[in-house]
Protein backbone atom coordinates (compact mmCIF):
# COMPACT_ATOMS: atom_id res chain seq x y z
CA UNK A 1 0.00 0.00 0.00
CA UNK A 2 3.12 2.25 0.84
CA UNK A 3 4.56 1.51 -2.16
CA UNK A 4 1.14 2.42 -4.44
CA UNK A 5 1.02 6.01 -1.88
CA UNK A 6 4.69 6.58 -2.80
CA UNK A 7 4.13 5.51 -6.89
CA UNK A 8 0.59 8.21 -6.71
CA UNK A 9 2.35 11.10 -5.17
CA UNK A 10 5.49 11.01 -7.36
CA UNK A 11 3.30 10.61 -10.61
CA UNK A 12 1.68 14.01 -9.33
CA UNK A 13 4.64 15.70 -8.58
CA UNK A 14 5.75 14.58 -12.10
CA UNK A 15 2.57 15.51 -13.44
CA UNK A 16 3.54 19.41 -11.96
CA UNK A 17 6.56 19.63 -12.73
CA UNK A 18 5.83 18.79 -16.39
CA UNK A 19 2.83 21.16 -16.72
CA UNK A 20 5.31 23.80 -15.07
CA UNK A 21 7.94 23.33 -17.53
CA UNK A 22 5.35 23.70 -20.16
CA UNK A 23 4.24 27.01 -19.25
CA UNK A 24 7.59 27.91 -18.89
CA UNK A 25 8.32 26.71 -22.48
CA UNK A 26 5.03 27.64 -23.77
CA UNK A 27 3.37 30.93 -22.04
CA UNK A 28 0.67 32.21 -22.29
CA UNK A 29 0.41 34.73 -25.17
CA UNK A 30 -3.26 36.73 -25.93
CA UNK A 31 -4.44 38.99 -28.52
CA UNK A 32 -5.91 42.09 -27.39
CA UNK A 33 -8.18 43.95 -29.57
CA UNK A 34 -9.49 47.16 -28.75
CA UNK A 35 -12.77 48.95 -30.63
CA UNK A 36 -14.15 52.79 -29.61
CA UNK A 37 -17.64 53.82 -30.42
CA UNK A 38 -18.54 57.41 -30.46
CA UNK A 39 -21.46 59.42 -31.12
CA UNK A 40 -22.05 63.23 -31.61
CA UNK A 41 -25.10 64.85 -29.78
CA UNK A 42 -25.66 68.52 -30.61
CA UNK A 43 -26.71 70.58 -27.61
CA UNK A 44 -27.09 73.99 -29.10
CA UNK A 45 -25.43 76.88 -31.16
CA UNK A 46 -25.33 80.48 -30.27
CA UNK A 47 -23.00 83.43 -31.18
CA UNK A 48 -20.20 82.42 -29.43
CA UNK A 49 -20.06 78.15 -31.30
CA UNK A 50 -21.56 75.11 -30.68
CA UNK A 51 -22.19 72.67 -27.75
CA UNK A 52 -22.12 69.33 -27.94
CA UNK A 53 -21.23 65.96 -26.21
CA UNK A 54 -19.43 63.35 -26.87
CA UNK A 55 -20.90 59.80 -26.03
CA UNK A 56 -18.13 57.18 -26.14
CA UNK A 57 -18.03 53.16 -25.32
CA UNK A 58 -14.85 51.10 -25.39
CA UNK A 59 -14.64 47.37 -26.44
CA UNK A 60 -11.94 44.82 -25.62
CA UNK A 61 -11.89 41.31 -26.79
CA UNK A 62 -9.03 39.46 -25.45
CA UNK A 63 -8.49 36.06 -27.24
CA UNK A 64 -5.60 33.38 -25.83
CA UNK A 65 -3.87 33.07 -29.24
CA UNK A 66 -1.00 30.86 -27.32
CA UNK A 67 0.70 28.46 -24.61
CA UNK A 68 -0.24 25.97 -23.16
CA UNK A 69 -4.64 25.23 -22.11
CA UNK A 70 -4.78 28.29 -19.90
CA UNK A 71 -7.02 27.50 -17.08
CA UNK A 72 -6.30 30.40 -14.01
CA UNK A 73 -7.91 33.61 -13.36
CA UNK A 74 -6.83 36.43 -15.53
CA UNK A 75 -7.60 40.10 -14.86
CA UNK A 76 -8.62 42.54 -17.62
CA UNK A 77 -7.37 46.30 -16.66
CA UNK A 78 -8.99 49.03 -18.99
CA UNK A 79 -8.13 52.80 -18.12
CA UNK A 80 -10.32 55.03 -20.09
CA UNK A 81 -8.46 58.68 -20.82
CA UNK A 82 -9.43 61.76 -21.62
CA UNK A 83 -8.18 65.27 -22.46
CA UNK A 84 -9.42 68.69 -21.16
CA UNK A 85 -9.70 71.20 -23.80
CA UNK A 86 -9.25 74.45 -22.15
CA UNK A 87 -6.04 73.42 -20.34
CA UNK A 88 -4.57 70.50 -22.55
CA UNK A 89 -4.38 68.28 -18.81
CA UNK A 90 -5.23 65.09 -19.09
CA UNK A 91 -7.94 62.95 -17.15
CA UNK A 92 -8.42 59.67 -16.45
CA UNK A 93 -12.12 59.08 -17.10
CA UNK A 94 -12.63 55.71 -15.51
CA UNK A 95 -10.43 52.27 -14.29
CA UNK A 96 -12.19 48.92 -14.98
CA UNK A 97 -11.09 45.67 -13.51
CA UNK A 98 -12.92 42.78 -14.77
CA UNK A 99 -11.38 38.93 -13.83
CA UNK A 100 -11.84 36.33 -15.89
CA UNK A 101 -11.07 32.59 -17.93
CA UNK A 102 -10.59 31.01 -20.21
CA UNK A 103 -12.82 28.37 -21.84
CA UNK A 104 -13.45 26.38 -24.96
CA UNK A 105 -16.96 27.05 -24.74
CA UNK A 106 -16.17 30.77 -25.30
CA UNK A 107 -13.98 30.05 -27.87
CA UNK A 108 -10.76 31.03 -25.15
CA UNK A 109 -12.09 34.62 -26.01
CA UNK A 110 -13.14 37.27 -23.14
CA UNK A 111 -15.13 40.25 -24.49
CA UNK A 112 -15.92 43.65 -22.10
CA UNK A 113 -17.96 46.58 -23.06
CA UNK A 114 -17.62 49.91 -21.04
CA UNK A 115 -20.12 51.94 -19.97
CA UNK A 116 -20.80 55.07 -22.45
CA UNK A 117 -19.24 57.75 -21.39
CA UNK A 118 -20.62 61.40 -22.23
CA UNK A 119 -18.20 64.26 -22.65
CA UNK A 120 -19.39 67.69 -23.07
CA UNK A 121 -17.34 70.28 -25.44
CA UNK A 122 -17.73 73.41 -27.05
CA UNK A 123 -16.30 74.90 -30.18
CA UNK A 124 -16.18 78.43 -31.30
CA UNK A 125 -15.01 81.57 -29.06
CA UNK A 126 -15.35 79.20 -25.56
CA UNK A 127 -13.61 76.24 -26.61
CA UNK A 128 -13.89 73.83 -23.04
CA UNK A 129 -15.25 70.46 -22.26
CA UNK A 130 -13.64 67.49 -22.69
CA UNK A 131 -12.52 64.88 -25.62
CA UNK A 132 -11.72 60.77 -25.88
CA UNK A 133 -8.13 60.39 -25.77
CA UNK A 134 -6.84 56.83 -25.60
CA UNK A 135 -6.86 53.77 -23.60
CA UNK A 136 -4.48 51.79 -22.48
CA UNK A 137 -5.75 48.10 -21.46
CA UNK A 138 -3.54 45.51 -19.33
CA UNK A 139 -4.11 41.66 -19.00
CA UNK A 140 -2.46 40.19 -15.73
CA UNK A 141 -2.37 37.10 -14.44
CA UNK A 142 -3.84 36.39 -10.68
CA UNK A 143 0.04 37.39 -9.26
CA UNK A 144 -0.41 40.28 -11.13
CA UNK A 145 2.23 39.73 -13.45
CA UNK A 146 1.68 41.80 -16.81
CA UNK A 147 0.79 39.37 -19.53
CA UNK A 148 0.82 41.56 -22.56
CA UNK A 149 -0.75 45.69 -22.78
CA UNK A 150 -2.36 47.49 -25.73
CA UNK A 151 -3.28 51.24 -25.87
CA UNK A 152 -4.63 53.48 -28.42
CA UNK A 153 -1.02 55.45 -28.29
CA UNK A 154 2.43 54.30 -27.76
CA UNK A 155 3.05 54.68 -24.56
CA UNK A 156 6.05 53.09 -22.34
CA UNK A 157 6.50 50.88 -19.50
CA UNK A 158 7.50 53.64 -17.66
CA UNK A 159 3.65 55.80 -18.63
CA UNK A 160 1.90 52.08 -18.31
CA UNK A 161 3.24 51.76 -14.67
CA UNK A 162 2.59 55.48 -14.03
CA UNK A 163 -1.20 55.50 -15.27
CA UNK A 164 -2.09 51.89 -13.07
CA UNK A 165 -0.65 53.65 -10.03
CA UNK A 166 -3.13 56.66 -10.70
CA UNK A 167 -6.80 56.28 -9.51
CA UNK A 168 -9.98 57.13 -11.64
CA UNK A 169 -10.44 60.71 -12.02
CA UNK A 170 -7.13 61.56 -11.46
CA UNK A 171 -6.08 64.87 -13.58
CA UNK A 172 -2.59 64.47 -15.29
CA UNK A 173 -0.02 66.66 -17.49
CA UNK A 174 1.64 65.04 -20.31
CA UNK A 175 4.71 65.24 -18.10
CA UNK A 176 3.13 62.64 -15.74
CA UNK A 177 2.71 65.56 -13.10
CA UNK A 178 -0.89 64.80 -10.81
CA UNK A 179 -2.73 68.07 -10.37
CA UNK A 180 -5.23 66.24 -8.86
CA UNK A 181 -8.97 64.96 -8.93
CA UNK A 182 -11.46 65.74 -12.28
CA UNK A 183 -14.57 66.56 -10.44
CA UNK A 184 -17.73 65.36 -10.68
CA UNK A 185 -17.31 60.92 -10.70
CA UNK A 186 -19.15 59.69 -14.14
CA UNK A 187 -19.55 62.93 -15.88
CA UNK A 188 -16.09 63.44 -16.66
CA UNK A 189 -14.58 67.09 -17.98
CA UNK A 190 -18.31 68.75 -16.90
CA UNK A 191 -16.90 71.16 -14.89
CA UNK A 192 -16.32 73.80 -17.21
CA UNK A 193 -18.97 73.57 -19.50
CA UNK A 194 -22.32 74.73 -17.63
CA UNK A 195 -20.53 78.59 -18.28
CA UNK A 196 -20.51 77.45 -22.01
CA UNK A 197 -24.19 76.01 -22.41
CA UNK A 198 -25.37 78.86 -20.44
CA UNK A 199 -23.98 81.38 -22.79
CA UNK A 200 -25.12 79.18 -25.69
CA UNK A 201 -29.23 79.42 -24.14
CA UNK A 202 -28.66 83.20 -23.85
CA UNK A 203 -28.30 83.55 -27.73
Amino acid sequence: MNGLMKTVLGAAVMGCVVATSAQTKFPLKVDIDVSTKSDMTNIGAGSEGQARVDHVQVVVKVHKSGGQPYTDPLTLELYVIGKQIQTGYYGIIDVVKQEFTFSKDEDNSYSYASKTYQLPQTSGNINVGGTYETYLVVVVDKNGKIIDTRSGRVIKQRGIDFIRELGPMTLFDRDGNVLGKVENPGEAFKKAVPAAVITVEQN
